[in-house]
């Protein structure tokens, strides 16, 4: 058993987003040419959308949370020769003591 663990450990790394990609792509070209009860092709379209999903989390369409990355800059005041400058920029922003 332990041969086994170490080859499953090292297919890993040679295992590639692109490589599940392409797999994802074959099994949903086979859920589109299932064959049902006479030969007739019956697409499993469950199976499909499943297959879509997988790609579509893959390539990070989705995610879990909403995440929200924003960035603001502060700046304090500002002292040229001894002078502090206070520099409004934007709305000001209305509170209870104004």
């Amino acid at each position: 058993m332990a041969g086994k663990k170490r080859q499953s450990k090292e297919n890993i790394n040679i295992y590639s987003k692109n490589d599940s990609f392409q797999e994802l792509k074959a099994v949903q070209q086979m859920a589109l040419n299932k064959k049902g009860k006479d030969d007739e092709i019956s697409p499993d379209i469950s199976l499909y959308l499943k297959a879509e999903e997988l790609k579509g989390k893959l390539c990070g369409l989705y995610s879990d949370k909403d995440v929200v990355a924003s960035s603001v800059n502060i700046m304090g005041s500002v002292k040229i020769d001894g002078k502090e400058l206070n520099i409004e920029i934007g709305e000001k922003l209305e509170t209870e003591n104004d």
